[in-house]
């Protein structure tokens, strides 16, 4: 497919954090949220796959390629439609061109991972998230079509709801904005902007009701996404997958995206899904399908081309609820695992612990220890990384603080089951409470991270003590990692506390995490 000498009609495209996959590592590229990189280390933090002839993306968002497929699959030609990497727009934006969308999960860099750190060790006066979908918007080819009235631009994604508002649409120059899931009914929305027709400020997107109207990606996706569950039904008031409609997607359906991802190059697939034993789910006390979910394991191992396989998420009552289950699916994960520690591979998901207040548990998340009974939820949680601990299964988790009605005591409660988890193998990544839309919580008040109090600050450094003490000595197996940790991370957070962080709130924690680490002489003459 050669190049378009007046661009294309459509044209597909997010920000250049969001289009990179990090050295194909879907883990370091939650620190690209909050880190600022020298343009000249870019290319090798954030390589960028393009087909060489065509300028096209190799990878993209999953959700972009799920765009892409349903403009495909109803009247579009390839020849219309480009997935572009940022630094390619100028070879797609033309006379022709009448519309593009943009995806975003974090546009304003007030997510999770992007507002808890990008407050606490971002250089720069902004979340990277946001500087970056900015200058895509206002810096790029982008606002020459926009802005002469020429293109019309539509942003959806997870993050859309951010820049929902007037300010926000005019500022960045959105024409409009969709939420809620892709449907069949963004395709009307891109004919009306092709043919000059007035757009919505803002739209809803449908509620998609079945797997059948889920349209099949066409291209690789970043990091290999493939959804296999959507929705969840355990109603976390925090978390917005809940409001959808709970279902698994069919195995064909999954094996034939995991196909198109190693046939785009892709070694490795994620399994995108709020919790990886809600596949095939029966039982509405959330006890795993155990023979639907190792079926769909023992399938993908399968693939040619495909060497890694990462779930994005588990949860942890299933895992006590069938623990059968999790020692299956670990024997055959443990042999696709990307990531080894002290040699040996493991497997990984991200997972929720969110607190260890049975009050605040109850209140906000009861269904999360489903089909136990609420006031187990902290020995769920420690049975939970005990199973997963015995089978190669080191999960990332997270806690949440400053959730709506946290009091002291709920924080000493997290505090004390952080204390009972030592000796375990996990990560812990301490976030601050963020009103997600939607959400039952959406209209809340985020917590300020200069108003955090003492213990809360305590849940922070208590956290990434426990995360150098259990990680650290793994990275001495590899020669430039362990040089990393010995003088590059020492050096650099010094000059980070002396230079940044001592004007920062997160002062008092970062110096106790290098006193604790390394080596005191670095603040003897503080």
């Amino acid at each position: 497919m050669v190049l378009p000498k007046n661009g294309t009609k459509v044209v597909l495209t997010a920000s250049e954090i969001e289009m990179s996959h990090f050295g194909e590592d879907p883990f370091g590229a939650f620190a690209g949220s909050f880190l600022l990189i020298p343009s000249f280390l870019k290319p090798l933090y954030m390589p960028k796959e393009e087909d060489q002839l065509s300028k096209r993306s190799r990878f993209a968002p999953y959700g972009l390629r799920k765009v892409e497929a349903l403009l495909l699959d109803n009247g579009f030609d390839e020849t219309e439609v480009a997935v572009v990497h940022p630094s390619n727009l100028k070879h797609f934006m033309g006379s022709d061109t009448r519309v593009v969308g943009v995806s975003s999960m974090d546009p304003l860099g007030i997510a999770y991972v992007s507002l808890t750190y990008s407050n606490m060790f971002s250089l720069g006066s902004e979340p990277r998230n946001r500087r970056e979908f900015r200058h895509l918007l206002r810096k790029s080819p982008i606002a020459k079509v926009h802005d002469r009235g020429q293109a019309k631009v539509i942003v959806g994604g997870a993050g859309a709801w951010q820049v929902a508002g007037q300010t926000a649409r005019q500022t960045l120059g959105i024409d409009c904005v969709i939420t809620g899931e892709v449907s069949p009914h963004l395709v009307e929305f891109f004919h009306n902007a092709i043919d000059g027709k007035p757009l919505p400020t803002t739209d809803v997107g449908g509620m998609l009701k079945a797997p059948e109207d889920i349209p099949l990606i066409r291209g690789g996706s970043i990091h290999g996404a493939v959804e296999i569950t959507r929705g969840c039904g355990r109603g976390c008031q925090f978390c917005s997958p809940t409001q959808r409609r709970r279902f698994s997607l069919p195995l064909e359906h999954i094996l034939q995206e995991v196909r198109v991802n190693a046939d785009s190059g892709n070694e490795m697939i994620i399994l995108a899904t709020e919790d990886l034993f809600l596949y095939g789910l029966e039982s509405p006390k959330f006890i795993p399908n155990r023979k639907a979910v190792v079926n769909l394991i023992d399938n993908l191992v399968n693939v040619p081309g495909i060497h890694y396989i990462q779930p994005a998420h588990i949860a942890l009552a299933p895992v006590v609820a069938d623990p059968k289950c999790t020692e299956e699916v670990a024997e055959l994960l443990i042999n696709r695992a990307r990531y080894k520690r002290r040699g040996k591979p493991y497997v990984t998901a991200e997972a929720g612990i969110e607190t260890g207040s049975v009050r605040l548990f109850k209140r906000r998340m009861a269904g999360k220890a489903l089909p136990f009974k609420v006031e187990e939820w902290p020995e769920i949680v420690k049975q939970a990384i005990g199973i997963l601990n015995d089978n190669q299964w080191f999960p990332l988790t997270t806690w949440l603080v400053g959730l709506p009605d946290e009091e002291e005591e709920d924080v000493i409660a997290t505090l004390e089951l952080l204390d009972d988890m030592k000796g375990m193998n996990l990560f812990v990544t301490p976030l601050l409470w963020v009103p997600l839309r939607p959400s039952i919580l959406s209209e809340g008040s985020r917590p300020q991270i200069e108003a955090l109090t003492d213990l809360q600050w305590e849940v922070f450094t208590r956290s990434w003590k426990f995360n150098l003490d259990v990680w650290r000595p793994s990275l001495r197996m590899n020669s430039w990692k362990a040089f990393a940790s010995a003088f590059l991370v020492p050096i650099f957070g010094s000059l980070v506390y002396f230079v940044y962080a001592r004007r920062n709130p997160a002062a008092s924690m970062i110096k106790r995490l290098l006193f604790h680490s390394f080596n005191k002489a670095f603040f003897e003459s503080a």
